[in-house]
């Protein structure tokens, strides 16, 4: 039986990999049409959320400030910060008159604090291009005039661009590799660049979006509860028929994800139970899943049946190419990280257990400072998966 069932898992493992290969070629990079060389007639706001990101918030504004092809307006929301974070974007804005601070104090009921935020920034915006972005992301130079030039020359309404995630444990390293891996086969997001498919693809880094079209799919509005608000946005976009293109951006973008483990086991709470559409079953699904499919076969190498070894040693084979290829495609780190994929499997499966389990003890997710019932979480995906079909 065992045999069979990895010889399924081999085959599957093949036609995944087979996928991505041809997939991943459908990304291009942020630089791939060239610079502007001439600025666009065009206005562009920059929307920021920002909770408690004294570390970050002045690197990010200093980054925005200095690009080649500058914004009209920087709009920075303090989101109930308790540090330093009003603060530090207040004196930003006394050096840099295209910087505007807004504070919020409070909460609206039935929105998610990111959420609430991006939607008062665009709000206020006045350019004919958004661009939402977190509060720790460095960028290049010439990202905004990368953007624009791919939109202008693909006559796109939406470009999504992939940072360089910075990590600095193994441990950490190993477990966003796992999770960018694990994405890449649930999720195929380089179909978010074929036309003639429904699949949309959104990543909070950077999503420049044309103000009209933003406002023709009703905004953030429209994802009051939504974690994966990036996702969802993308996913928006496509099923009002907008044109959209996901990019790599290694180059032009970076961002500490996570400064440590720790953190990352605390922030995987808000995306989990979200990444697996709210439902329990799929969780616990997923949990076997990836027991079976991704730690379960390293353990059989030492199976007293010859057959079970070797059929093991195909699937871990097809695993570590398939990981190589996602690690490659989407970080900067090194490929000898491949080495830790049985370990990052198994910190993985810890992640989201824990993740899960905590959402149903809690009754949904506690997120800086905020606690969001799981019954409005759901309610809110599942109004907007409706609006998006």
């Amino acid at each position: 039986m065992l045999f069979w069932i990895y010889v399924l898992t081999a085959v599957v493992w093949f036609v995944l990999l087979v996928d991505f290969k041809t997939g991943i070629r459908k990304i291009p990079s942020l630089s791939s049409a060239g610079l502007s060389h001439s600025n666009p007639v065009s206005d562009i706001s920059i929307i920021i959320a920002a909770k408690d990101e004294e570390t970050a918030i002045t690197q990010t504004l200093d980054s925005l400030v200095q690009q080649t092809l500058p914004p009209n307006e920087i709009i920075v929301i303090n989101d109930r910060s308790t540090d330093k974070t009003g603060t530090w974007i207040d004196e930003a804005a006394a050096r840099h008159p295209q910087i505007i601070p807004v504070h919020v104090t409070d909460l609206p009921e039935g929105w998610l604090g990111k959420n609430h935020a991006l939607h008062l920034g665009a709000s206020k915006a006045g350019g004919d291009y958004l661009v939402f972005t977190d509060a720790d992301i460095h960028f290049h130079e010439d990202t905004l005039r990368y953007a624009v030039k791919l939109m202008e020359k693909h006559q796109l309404d939406y470009v999504t661009a992939a940072p360089d995630l910075k990590a600095g444990s193994f441990l950490l390293k190993g477990l966003i590799s796992f999770f960018l891996f694990g994405f890449s086969y649930l999720k195929r997001p380089w179909t978010a660049n074929d036309p003639e498919s429904n699949q949309g693809m959104g990543i909070g880094a950077f999503q420049l979006i044309r103000a009209e079209a933003y406002q023709n799919i009703g905004g953030h509005e429209k994802m009051k509860m939504r974690a994966d608000d990036d996702l969802a946005l993308g996913q928006r976009m496509k099923a009002a028929g907008y044109s959209q293109m996901l990019v790599s951006a290694t180059q032009h973008l970076s961002v500490e994800w996570y400064p440590d483990l720790p953190s990352a086991l605390k922030g995987f709470e808000k995306n989990a139970f979200a990444g697996l559409n709210y439902s329990f079953l799929l969780s616990i699904s997923a949990l076997f899943g990836v027991f079976l499919s991704q730690v379960l076969p390293f353990f059989l190498l030492f199976h007293p049946d010859s057959s079970v070894q070797m059929i093991s040693f195909i699937n871990v084979l097809l695993l570590f190419y398939l990981y190589i290829l996602s690690t490659r495609a989407f970080t900067t780190y090194p490929l000898w990280l491949a080495s830790a994929l049985p370990l990052s499997a198994v910190l993985f499966l810890y992640m989201l257990a824990r993740a899960l389990i905590l959402t149903w003890f809690r009754g949904g997710i506690e997120w800086r400072g905020s606690r969001y019932s799981l019954r409005e979480l759901k309610q809110n995906f599942r109004d907007t998966k409706e609006e998006s079909e």
